[in-house]
């Protein structure tokens, strides 16, 4: 059986078309968690009639405490064996659990999660319909270090998440999310230190919503949100062993840019003395292994310097971002 998880919290405008697309779902064997987190509109009633009219819903009330501690009491309360992630303003396609299913099953012992491909969609946009490209859609594999290059390289698949996958439950075992900002990657970079392999479906399954005005305190796309972020991807370089030294040059990398550009993007803020507090932390516990990794000289070379340089740095953003849109406006 599968456990899918949706976390709830003051989206009564979208919480009915993402649980009509997971009680559409052509895989039936699952239970679908819904944890109300205190919400003050009425999302918390349509959990309560959405679980009185079908059996395979359950609904767990508790006070306003965050993503991160919603999803770990529905992992606590889950009895599925594999574990789905869903945002309440999303939606997902109706064959999305019987693909990933079916995918993990015929691979039997040798991975350890599935995932599809995602499409984004707005409030005034139509959502691009999650149908079969092809009656089998085709399926990729991914090893540990494949894996480990999208979260911190990336690749075509975006920001990294935990929607739009499914979980072995004995590969999640007692890892639990922590209450940070992007707490998806961090939770995945401990998961994934011990994984096997991934499996993904070429098929658009997952359609996650981009919603305007979902972030609180925005200033030129910073937020508080934005800010701690800082933090969290120096936490993923200390979940990483020692040893594993081509990995945690990546989360270097992946941390030095998001550090030089939420640094630029803070700058005529009220953010900007917090973020260069924070970036110079960082740095002062990461330059000396920064020097000794295995990034390539010139590229360890430039981040010092656009950390020491900010200056240079904002005139090369501002020149990159204008050829940007001039060349797709």
């Amino acid at each position: 059986m599968i456990s899918v998880v949706v976390p709830v919290y003051n989206v009564e405008q979208y919480l009915g078309e993402c649980l009509e697309s997971i009680l559409a779902s052509t895989y039936r064997d699952f239970e679908l968690l819904l944890v109300d987190d205190g919400s003050t509109d009425g999302s918390g009633n349509m959990c309560d009639a959405v679980a009185a009219s079908d059996e395979r819903v359950r609904v767990i009330h508790q006070s306003n405490a965050g993503v991160a501690v919603s999803r770990n009491v529905a992992l606590e309360a889950a009895t599925g064996e594999y574990i789905c992630f869903v945002d309440a303003d999303d939606v997902v396609a109706p064959d999305m659990l019987q693909r990933l299913h079916d995918a993990l099953s015929q691979r039997g012992e040798q991975c350890d999660f599935a995932m599809g491909r995602a499409v984004a969609f707005g409030d005034e946009e139509p959502l691009i319909p999650l149908q079969s490209a092809s009656p089998v859609p085709s399926v990729n594999y991914y090893s540990q270090e494949q894996y480990m290059s999208y979260l911190f390289r990336g690749n075509q698949f975006g920001y990294p998440v935990v929607w739009a996958k499914l979980f072995k439950r004995e590969f999640i075992g007692s890892e639990r999310f922590k209450s940070i900002a992007a707490e998806d990657i961090e939770w995945l970079t401990r998961l994934c230190v011990g994984m096997r392999q991934a499996i993904v479906v070429e098929q658009p399954l997952y359609g996650y919503r981009v919603r305007s005005g979902s972030m609180t305190h925005d200033q030129d796309g910073v937020n508080d949100t934005i800010v701690e972020r800082l933090d969290t991807f120096l936490m993923c370089l200390n979940d990483l062993p020692k040893h594993d030294t081509r990995y945690r040059s990546w989360c270097l990398l992946y941390t030095y840019k998001m550090m030089l550009n939420t640094r630029y993007r803070a700058r005529k803020t009220t953010f900007a003395a917090g973020v260069n507090q924070r970036v110079a932390s960082i740095f002062g516990q990461t330059v000396e292994e920064l020097k000794n990794c295995q990034l390539p000289w010139m590229v360890k070379r430039a981040l010092i310097m656009f950390y020491r340089l900010p200056w240079l740095y904002t005139v090369l953003y501002s020149a990159y971002a204008w050829y940007y849109e001039k060349r797709n406006g």
